[in-house]
Formats: C-alpha cells, sequence, structure tokens
C-alpha cells in the first residue's frame, strides 16, 4: 500500500510539473503578438477572393475573436489573424481541436499573385497531416503579404477553434511536452486500471471491477477526443468518431454509478439512492445502444443532460452517506470532485458557454490524475475498512459461539428437567394403573368367589329371590371388569401410538342407539330412562374411538344417576361443527373436582349404588376426541347433575 501511495504521488507531481511546464511555453506577447477576427458565411458558398471585398472586410473588423468557441454551428467561420510584427522566422499555426471537418489556412507571400491553401481535418486521412499528429498543425512563412492569415473552418460537431502561433523552432518542443504529458496521463490511468483489477481477482470485490470498467471507458473518452482513436486506429473511417466517444462516455456512467453504488454501500446506508443510480445506470446504458444509430450531435441534449445529472449526484450522494456515518465516503467524495469538474468544463466547453483555456481543453485529464490518485487512497482505506470489519466479525462470530453454547446447555438443561417431570408423571401414572389393577381389578374377582357354592345352597333351598338377587351381583360384577379391561386395554394402546384412526362419515344417530343398546339392561335395572335427541346425525370421525367415547360418558351418567332418573342425549349443529351433549340428573360435581376432572392423577369416584370409578374413562375420552379433531367440555353443579358436550366435525 506505502508503495502504491508513494508511485502514485510522483507520477502526479511530475504530470502536473510537465503539463504546468508545457503550458509556460505560450507565446510572449513582445515577441509574437496577432489579433484574430471573424465572419461568419451564412451562404456557405464564399470564396478567398470574395473575402477580401471591403463589406466583408468591415464585418471582420467588427468581430474581434473573444472565445474561440461558438458551440454547435454548421456554418462556415472565416478567420482573419493579423500578426502585429513580421515573423523573423518561419512560423507554426495550431488548432488544437481533432474533431473539426474542414480546415483551410490561406496564405500569400508578397511574391506570389494567388492565395496559398493549405487543407486539413477529421474529414481527411490523419496521415496528410505532416507536423501535427493529433492536431492540426500548418507551417507559416515568414514572408507574409500584410502580415495576414485566413482561416477557413467547417465541421458537424462543436465549433471550438483554439488557435495557437509559434514560431516553428519552439514548435517540437512544445509538441513533444504536450505528447509526453498525455502519455503520462494515460499511462497513470492503465497502470491504476490494471492494479485495481488485480485488486479485485485477489478481493473479489466487485467495486474494483467498477473502478476498472469506469477509468478504462473514460481512458478511452479521452483518447478519442484527443484524435489518438483516429489518428491510430480507425485512420479510414472518421464518422466513427461521431459515436464512439459517446459510447465510451455513457459506458463510463454505467461502471462509474455501479461503483459508486457498491462503494458507498448504498443497498444497506441510501436504498432510494440505490435505486436511483440504476436508473442512471440503465439511462447510460441506453445512451450506449443508441450512439450505435444515431450521431453525437443528434444525441447531444440527452448526452449533456445525462452527463449535469449524473457526475454532481455522486458527490451528493457521497456527502449523505457520509453524514449517515459512512465515513469510508469522504474519500470517494474528494475523489471525484476534480474529475467531475474536468468533464463539467468539457461539456460547457463543448456547449461554447465558456472560452478555450488550458484548464477547459485538458479538464478530464487532469481531473482524471487527482481523481486515480485519490481514489486510490479511498480504496486502500476501503481494504483498510474491511479488514477492521472482518477482525469485528471474527470477534463477534466467537462471542456468537460462546453466547450460543451457554444457550445450549440452558435449553439442555431446562429439557433434561423437563424430560425428568414427564418421566415422573409416567411413573406416577404407571403407579395409579398398577394399584388400579391390583385393587379394583381384584375387587369383582373377590366377588365372584363361592358363587358357586351359593348357588348350590340357594338352589336346594329353593330360594329364588336370592338367586335372582346373585345373579344381578353376577351381571354387575362381570359388567364392571369387562368395562375396566376394555378401557385399561384401549389406554395401553393410546399410550404406544397404536390407536387405529380411520376418520369417515359417521352415522352418529345410529352409533348413538347402539351404545344406548348396551347398557339398556342396566338403565332398566335403576329405573333410568334414555332419551335419545339427535338432530345432526353426520360427523367426520373415526368409528372405534367415537364409540369409546360415547360409551364412557354414557357409563358414568348410569353410574352416577340416581335410580329413577333421566339421562338425555341430543345434538345440535354449530358453525360446521356437531355438538353432541349427554346430561345427566346425577350427584354433580364441586368446581376443584371440575378444575382437575380430566387430570390423570384424578381419582374414581363412587357411583349411587357404589360402583368403583377408575378415573380412566374421561382421559380416554378426552385423548379421542382430540384425536378426531374436536373438543369436549362439561358443566356440572353439586346434586344437581353433569352435562358432557363433545364437539366433532360434521360430514
Amino acid at each position: 500500500m506505502k508503495y502504491r501511495l508513494a508511485i502514485s504521488l510522483i507520477g502526479l507531481c511530475v504530470f502536473f510539473a510537465i503539463s504546468f511546464h508545457a503550458n509556460a511555453q505560450k507565446p510572449v506577447p513582445s515577441k509574437l503578438e496577432y489579433s484574430i477576427h471573424y465572419f461568419i458565411d451564412s451562404t456557405s458558398s464564399l470564396s478567398i477572393d470574395q473575402i477580401q471585398e471591403g463589406g466583408i472586410q468591415q464585418i471582420f473588423n467588427a468581430n474581434p475573436l473573444e472565445t474561440s468557441n461558438f458551440g454547435f454551428d454548421h456554418r462556415p467561420y472565416w478567420f482573419r489573424i493579423e500578426l502585429t510584427h513580421p515573423p523573423s522566422e518561419p512560423l507554426m499555426l495550431e488548432i488544437n481541436q481533432p474533431s473539426l471537418d474542414y480546415i483551410s489556412v490561406f496564405t500569400k507571400s508578397s511574391k506570389d499573385s494567388v492565395w496559398n491553401e493549405q487543407k486539413a481535418g477529421h474529414a481527411y486521412s490523419p496521415k496528410t497531416n505532416d507536423y501535427g499528429g493529433i492536431v492540426y498543425a500548418f507551417p507559416i512563412n515568414q514572408d507574409l503579404e500584410n502580415q495576414t492569415i485566413y482561416l477557413r473552418v467547417e465541421t458537424v460537431v462543436s465549433m471550438a477553434v483554439p488557435v495557437l502561433i509559434k514560431p516553428k523552432s519552439e514548435y517540437n518542443t512544445h509538441q513533444m511536452l504536450r505528447m509526453l504529458l498525455l502519455g503520462l496521463f494515460f499511462g497513470l490511468m492503465f497502470i491504476m486500471a490494471a492494479y485495481n483489477f488485480l485488486l479485485y481477482l485477489f478481493l473479489k470485490d466487485t467495486s474494483y471491477l467498477f473502478y476498472v470498467g469506469a477509468t478504462i471507458m473514460g481512458l478511452g473518452t479521452s483518447l478519442v477526443l484527443n484524435g489518438f482513436g483516429y489518428y491510430l486506429v480507425w485512420p479510414n473511417s472518421p464518422a466513427l468518431d461521431q459515436h464512439i466517444y459517446l459510447t465510451f462516455g455513457s459506458l463510463s456512467i454505467v461502471f462509474s454509478s455501479r461503483f459508486a453504488a457498491n462503494f458507498l454501500n448504498l443497498k444497506k446506508f441510501d436504498p432510494k439512492m440505490n435505486v436511483f443510480l440504476w436508473v442512471i445506470c440503465f439511462a447510460g446504458l441506453v445512451l450506449a445502444i443508441l450512439t450505435l444509430f444515431y450521431t453525437a450531435t443528434d444525441l447531444l441534449l440527452y448526452g449533456r443532460l445525462l452527463v449535469i445529472i449524473t457526475f454532481p449526484s455522486y458527490i451528493i450522494i457521497g456527502l449523505r452517506n457520509y453524514f449517515k456515518g459512512y465515513t469510508t465516503a469522504i474519500y470517494y467524495v474528494i475523489a471525484w470532485i476534480p474529475y467531475m469538474l474536468g468533464i463539467v468544463l468539457m461539456t460547457f466547453r463543448g456547449a461554447g458557454l465558456i472560452g478555450e483555456h488550458w484548464v477547459t481543453a485538458y479538464g478530464i485529464e487532469f481531473g482524471g490524475a487527482i481523481e486515480v490518485v485519490l481514489l486510490s487512497f479511498a480504496l486502500a482505506a476501503r481494504i483498510k475498512g474491511m479488514r477492521k470489519e472482518i477482525a469485528e466479525k471474527e470477534l463477534e462470530k466467537e462471542q456468537f459461539k460462546t453466547r450460543l453454547l451457554s444457550e445450549q446447555r440452558e435449553v439442555l438443561e431446562q429439557k433434561v428437567e423437563e424430560r425428568t417431570q414427564e418421566l415422573q408423571a409416567a411413573n406416577a401414572t404407571k403407579d395409579k394403573f398398577f394399584s388400579i389393577i391390583a385393587h379394583d381389578l381384584r375387587s369383582p374377582m373377590i366377588a365372584l368367589q363361592g358363587v358357586g357354592q351359593k348357588l348350590e345352597y340357594f338352589i336346594r333351598k329353593e330360594k329364588l329371590e336370592k338367586l335372582l338377587e346373585m345373579g344381578a351381583k353376577i351381571d354387575q360384577s362381570i359388567d364392571q371388569l369387562n368395562h375396566l379391561l376394555n378401557n385399561l386395554l384401549n389406554w395401553a394402546t393410546s399410550q404406544t401410538g397404536g390407536v387405529p384412526h380411520h376418520p369417515t362419515r359417521l352415522d352418529l344417530h345410529a352409533l348413538v342407539k347402539e351404545n344406548i343398546e348396551l347398557y339398556r339392561s342396566l338403565a332398566e335395572s335403576k329405573g333410568i330412562n334414555i332419551v335419545c335427541e339427535i338432530s345432526a346425525k353426520y360427523v367426520f370421525a373415526d368409528v372405534n374411538t367415537t364409540s369409546t367415547i360415547i360409551r364412557n360418558l354414557l357409563s358414568n351418567s348410569l353410574k352416577f344417576t340416581r335410580d329413577g332418573g333421566e339421562i338425555k342425549i341430543s345434538t345440535q349443529q354449530k358453525d360446521g361443527l356437531v355438538e353432541l351433549e349427554i346430561e345427566d340428573q346425577g350427584m354433580g360435581m364441586d368446581k376443584q373436582t371440575l378444575a382437575q376432572l380430566f387430570d390423570s392423577n384424578v381419582q374414581g369416584q363412587i357411583g349411587q349404588r357404589g360402583e368403583k370409578g377408575f378415573g380412566l374413562g374421561l382421559k380416554l375420552c378426552n385423548e379421542f376426541v382430540q384425536m378426531n379433531g374436536g373438543h369436549i367440555a362439561v358443566k356440572s353443579k353439586l346434586n344437581i347433575g353433569t352435562k358432557f358436550t363433545v364437539t366433532l366435525p360434521t360430514a
């Protein structure tokens, strides 16, 4: 980075030293003085002899040349150059405007009777220009009639005619210094482009690639404007100059707009300006395409408007982002200011708004030389900022890893705690059901012990009433045992995820009727009336799990309803769902019992006739209702009754 800085500074110093020296070689007024007057040939047909007429000479006298730039004007311009003193040696007349199409220089010596004409211009082959090379230079004999030179210029581009007259002995040095100046500029631009391309290959940062593109396109524009393209590359195609310089310039806008967006990180810091620069990029691309079909004259207004909008906006956007906290933007702003000024000066010079001066003639070259050096500082600051940002990200990454490990440890500990609680709950449930199996499963079995001996005894004694009573107890014990075994089997299956579940269109009315018939004898033995009012017949549910739900709820109602009571089973349809209600006139429940009704740890209640409840049926009901996409609710009042509401999807 230090070597690049040193080389850039040395190159810039040499560039300016030579440029100022070159411009110091202007004619000294005491040695060579001349005045210039001009006349516009609106007829485009006047000859050198007709120009000598008195009326036209008076027009010359009335139009002293104040600026050599007349903007875009297709009419021929005549210039009368009068030397103040007779020259002591041969002279060179130079016109440093490679884009002028037709230039004729007329001189007459005291011995000649006719005017001597020398021709040059963009419309002719550059190889015929023996002296000027990329500019137009004409040798002038020191023997001049009346110390007067006439110059006729006609062009389709900007009518800028910067005239310079120097002694021939000094002209070669002047030309050499100018070529050295331009060579240093072009070399500096090319070296910086190549260096930053290598940086792009190393860093893979597209900002460098866009910078290289903008630099190369700017270099191409300057080469064309200074006549090198026409002189060296396409000498037989002068019309190409009317397209190619604007093509290079518009592509320079394309690349520089994307460079600005990337370098200033507009996507992050200023999204609106990022969109604006995309519009500029698109406008530059459109202009580049149009240059393939139209000349610079046709696209004059579009091109100048785009330049005037684009380049100042770069500085404004850079300042916006600097004040938003992106400190690297200040390097960008400082770097672009001289180059932008050079482009604006060139644009105003081409429009004839400002006169000819070495600053306006080589504004892009001077601005570009400063810009490439200052942008090298900006890119160096960017690299430094990137390294700092990478280091900060690495530190942040390490901190994140530490924080993540800590959080993962906490999450793991929490999961272990939750899993421990789940295992403890599972063990409690297991102990509960072992207790059920150990105690409640044994109770009905004990009731069946000795039944054979009692039956034999009652038969011998012919005690029919006792036999009927004994039969009822046997039925009750077997029913209780069967109900318990079914629930235990269903619960065990649900815990292993093995419950078959095949929802289909289910006739709820038929299913309820089927389960009522299962408990018909039990209901009749207790004198309980079961009322079935099923209005919504069909639901979308699994038949087996739904049957288990109905069976458990109906069994509970029979168990807790007083003898001679009533159980009502009804349905109603709401919002695409079917509500199945089973309401009894049983013992009811208090608020504490309701709050933990579906908890696996709840203890079973004793029925009206001493029937033992196991607390398993309602847990199964809750799980099976959820499995079918519904939910279960309960309302109860102590000593009044209970109503269970099961909601299922309608079919």
